[in-house]
C-alpha cells in the first residue's frame, strides 16, 4: 500500500472518529421529537440540554432557553408518542439540594385534553434556596439589631416583645391574685405531707405486725381472733386499710411532681408584615410525661386577611408528649388538625450548646381545601431552629408549610413555670382520687 493511501485512510479514520464524537456530545438522536413551550419568571439555574421528566422519567431534553421580555422561555423537545395533558404543572426539580436541575412535569387529567406540539405553556417559578436564606438571616438580624438598640423595624418588634412581656405580667398577676386566698393553705397541707406519710409508713408497719400475730395465732390479738370468721374479717380490714394508706402516699407523691408552664409563641412573618401568637399552658405530671392544651394564630376573624395571608385564625392544639432524652415528642392536635411534633436538643447536658434546638411538625394529613384564593392538596410540614437567650426568652426562625408555598418567619419563645396553677392540679388530683375511693366503699 502507497504512503498516498496510508495517509487517506488514517485521515479517513479520524473524520469518522470526529463525526462521531460530535454526534455524541452533541447529542443528536433519530428520535422523532416536537416541541413544547414553557415560560417562567425565573428558571432557578435550569441550563439548555437538562432533561424533561414526566412523573419522575425522562422523555425529552431542554432544547434552548431564551429571554423573551421580562419571563424566561423554555423550549423542550419531548418524543413523539408521549402525551402531556394540557392541565399538567411544569415546574424545576433537582436531584438534591444541590444537585443538578431537570424540568419536571407532573402529568394532569386526561380529560382536559393533550398539548398540541408548539404550544406554550406557564411553568412554577422555582423557590430560590439562597433567597429564602438570605431573607430568614435578614429577618433574623432585624429582630437582633432590636434587641442591640438599632434604629429601624426593631422598634416596632420591641414594643411587640414589650407589649407581650406585659400580658404576661398581667396574666401572672391576675391568677395570683385568684390563688391569693388559698395559697397559705396549699402550704400548709404541702408542709404537712412529710409528716402525714410518715405516720402512714407507721400504721402500714403496725399493720404488718397485727397480721403477722393474727397468722401466728399468738399473743392477746391471736387469742381472741380464734373464730376464724372473725379472724378473716380482720385480716380483711387490715388489708383494705394497707392498700388504702398506700394510695394516699402516692398521691401525695404526685402532688410534688406536678409542674405547669406557660407558654408564649410569638412568630413575624416579613413577607406580609405581620405577627401572629399562640398560647398554652403545659402539664407535666412526671419528668417525661406532658399534656399541652391553647389556641394558635389567635386573632379576630374579623380583621382583614392580605392576599398572601395563608394562615387561619383561631385554631386548637393539644398535644400528648413524651420526653426521651434529648427528644422531645408531641402527638395529637395541631392548629385543629392531627399532627405530631418532634424538638431535638443533640446536646441537652451542655451548658452551651444545650440552648440550640430543632423543631419539626407535620399535621393536617387530609387537607383539600381552597384558602384566600388557593389550593392546598398536601399536608403541613413546619421546620425551625431555636436559641434559648435565658430560661424564659427564646429567639429563632422557621419555615412554615415547605410543600405548598415556603412562608418563613422570626419566632420568639417565652416560657415561664407557674407553680400555684400546678399546687392546684396535684390538690385536685387528690380530691378526685378521694371521691373516686369514697364512691368505690359505697
Amino acid at each position: 500500500m502507497s504512503t498516498e493511501a496510508k495517509v487517506g485512510g488514517f485521515v479517513l479514520a479520524g473524520l469518522a472518529f470526529l463525526g462521531l464524537a460530535v454526534f455524541l456530545l452533541g447529542d443528536f438522536t433519530f428520535e422523532r421529537r416536537y416541541p413544547i413551550y414553557v415560560t417562567f419568571g425565573d428558571t432557578g439555574g435550569l441550563s439548555e440540554k437538562a432533561p424533561v421528566k414526566l412523573s419522575g422519567v425522562e422523555i425529552g431534553k431542554v432544547k434552548a432557553i431564551r429571554l423573551e421580555g421580562r419571563k424566561a422561555k423554555a423550549e423542550l423537545s419531548v418524543r413523539s408518542g408521549v402525551d402531556i395533558y394540557r392541565d399538567s404543572a411544569f415546574s424545576i426539580g433537582s436531584t438534591g439540594i444541590i444537585g443538578s436541575k431537570f424540568l419536571q412535569i407532573d402529568e394532569g387529567d386526561p380529560a382536559s385534553g393533550v398539548l398540541a406540539p408548539g404550544s406554550t405553556v406557564q411553568g412554577i417559578d422555582p423557590v430560590s434556596i439562597e433567597k429564602a436564606l438570605t431573607k430568614a438571616l435578614a429577618s433574623l438580624q432585624d429582630l437582633l439589631g432590636g434587641f442591640n438598640g438599632e434604629k429601624g423595624k426593631q422598634g416596632l418588634l420591641a414594643r411587640n416583645l414589650n407589649d407581650t412581656v406585659s400580658n404576661v405580667r398581667n396574666l401572672t398577676a391576675n391568677l395570683d391574685e385568684m390563688f391569693a386566698d388559698t395559697k397559705p393553705h396549699l402550704t400548709k397541707a404541702l408542709a404537712r405531707m412529710d409528716s402525714i406519710t410518715e405516720k402512714l409508713d407507721t400504721l402500714m408497719a403496725r399493720a404488718d405486725e397485727m397480721m403477722a400475730a393474727i397468722n401466728s395465732s399468738k399473743g392477746p390479738v391471736g387469742a381472741m381472733l380464734h373464730d376464724e370468721q372473725m379472724k378473716a374479717d380482720v385480716k380483711q380490714t387490715v388489708s383494705s386499710l394497707k392498700e388504702t394508706a398506700g394510695q394516699v402516699k402516692d398521691i401525695l407523691g404526685r402532688v410534688n411532681q406536678f409542674r405547669v408552664f406557660w407558654n408564649y409563641d410569638w412568630r413575624y412573618e416579613n413577607a406580609i408584615s405581620r405577627s401572629r401568637g399562640d398560647v398554652g399552658v403545659k402539664i407535666m405530671p412526671r419528668e417525661d410525661r406532658y399534656y399541652y392544651l391553647g389556641g394558635a394564630n389567635l386573632g379576630n376573624d374579623s380583621d382583614a386577611t392580605p392576599s398572601r395571608d395563608y394562615q387561619r385564625k383561631n385554631k386548637i392544639d393539644g398535644l400528648l408528649g413524651f420526653v426521651y432524652g434529648p427528644m422531645d415528642l408531641g402527638v395529637g392536635v395541631i392548629r385543629s388538625g392531627g399532627g405530631a411534633r418532634l424538638t431535638y436538643t443533640p446536646f441537652k447536658d451542655d451548658p452551651l450548646w444545650g440552648r440550640f434546638s430543632v423543631m419539626g411538625q407535620a399535621y393536617d394529613f387530609g387537607r383539600d381545601r381552597t384558602f384566600n384564593s388557593h389550593h392546598f392538596t398536601h399536608p403541613e410540614y413546619d421546620v425551625g431552629v431555636m436559641a434559648r437567650i435565658t430560661r424564659l426568652i427564646g429567639v429563632g426562625a422557621r419555615v412554615e408549610d415547605l410543600q405548598e408555598i415556603a412562608r418563613y418567619q422570626s419566632w420568639i419563645n417565652v416560657s415561664f413555670e407557674d407553680k400555684d396553677i400546678a399546687y392546684l392540679f396535684g390538690l385536685t388530683t387528690f380530691g378526685l382520687a378521694g371521691s373516686k375511693g369514697r364512691t368505690k366503699s359505697k
